[in-house]
């Protein structure tokens, strides 16, 4: 059985590779081909141009990965099923389930690694990428955040909130503060307004400040402070965040991304559908197995590998239309953003078992 499993296997693999790079190779020469005339007018040396296409393209082969996963399904198993492979194994006395099972164990194994590309690969790449198409093709500098900002907001631990009217990130200095804490039915508490403050060993150090404490009746005790240590300890550059694209960052840091412009009070609804969906992405391959081994086994005329073709683009444009469908129902709060990242894959799921349960043993 184990040389069986082997066979498929290579059977599968072999166009899953081809398919991948075909498709990634389409994109890097649609790339290029896009923003030729760019290439032209600035005079971008061919070398710098094949740099930022192959470092862009382990990206582009991973975002049409299951695209590639469903294609070289259809064509390897609809290949056996059409040489009647599949009919001498039944014959034989193999339980079509134990074939299956393998390709339930490809499609997992298929999404780790998948997400290992995400994880460890991709990151890096895209950065190297956008780094060639700023500053080697375009003749820009690097984007740094800049060092001054005036009128921000941020939310901290706490229920609280503060306004800052100045802040310098390289001197750690920033003035014109107002911190208003509130209690858990988010009534104030406390009112600091403050003229300066500097970040020291790890702490921010308020001087020149008055504290308001409110009582419930209303009424407040004010207390007038030269120097206060404040338990606020998020560092002068993490006040302000620079847009990244997610799949620059791996998972840590995209967390860490969302907690950022979470504190600094900005939407981040996307980004948490995003994150979600680096999970939902390991058992997409699976399901792409739940509805590719029932089709695939059907064919077995001449016409398999069109027909194949023609299926595996609806079911992507099908996918990908819903996964839009559920990112734009998540980012308005119509649904939850896990629910949004997951219900592409519940929903064709639910598909995938349906017509699983129509193959016969």
């Amino acid at each position: 059985m184990i040389k069986i499993y082997w066979y498929i296997s290579k059977q599968f693999l072999k166009p899953l590779f081809f398919i991948a790079f075909a498709f990634g190779f389409v994109v890097m020469i649609s790339e290029f081909f896009r923003e030729m005339s760019m290439y032209m007018e600035l005079k971008t040396p061919f070398l710098t141009v094949a740099e930022y296409l192959f470092l862009s393209l382990p990206w582009w082969m991973t975002d049409v990965f299951a695209v590639s996963v469903l294609l070289a399904l259809l064509f390897s198993l609809g290949e056996l099923a059409k040489r009647n492979e599949i009919t001498a194994l039944k014959a034989s006395g193999v339980n079509m389930w134990k074939i299956i099972s393998l390709f339930m164990i490809l499609g997992f194994c298929i999404g780790v690694f998948d997400f290992s590309m995400r994880e460890f690969v991709i990151p890096s790449t895209v950065v190297k990428a956008e780094y060639v198409k700023k500053v080697k093709i375009k003749k820009k500098s690097v984007d740094e955040i800049p060092n001054e900002h005036r009128n921000l907001i941020v939310s901290i631990p706490g229920n609280a909130r503060m306004s800052v009217g100045y802040l310098n990130i390289k001197d750690a200095y920033m003035k014109d503060i107002i911190i208003d804490k509130y209690d858990e039915n988010f009534h104030i508490k406390e009112n600091i307004v403050v003229g300066e403050g500097c970040y020291k060993n790890g702490a921010w150090v308020l001087k020149n400040g008055v504290s308001r404490k409110f009582t419930k009746d209303k009424n407040w005790n004010e207390e007038i402070f030269n120097n206060r240590i404040f338990g606020f300890t998020v560092k002068p550059q993490d006040f302000v965040v620079k847009d990244t694209r997610y799949e620059q960052m791996n998972l840590k840091t995209f967390k860490e991304y969302i907690e950022k412009k979470q504190m600094l009070g900005e939407n981040t609804l996307k980004e948490q559908i995003k994150y979600h969906s680096r999970f939902a992405n390991v058992f997409a391959h699976i399901i792409v197995m739940m509805i590719g081994i029932p089709f695939a086994l059907g064919l077995g005329n001449k016409f398999g590998k069109i027909i194949s073709f023609t299926f595996a683009l609806i079911f992507s444009f099908i996918y990908w239309a819903i996964q839009a469908v559920c990112l734009s129902l998540g980012e308005n709060q119509i649904i939850n953003v896990w629910f949004a990242a997951w219900l592409p894959n519940i929903l064709f799921g639910i598909i995938g078992v349906y017509l699983m349960s129509k193959i016969k043993k």
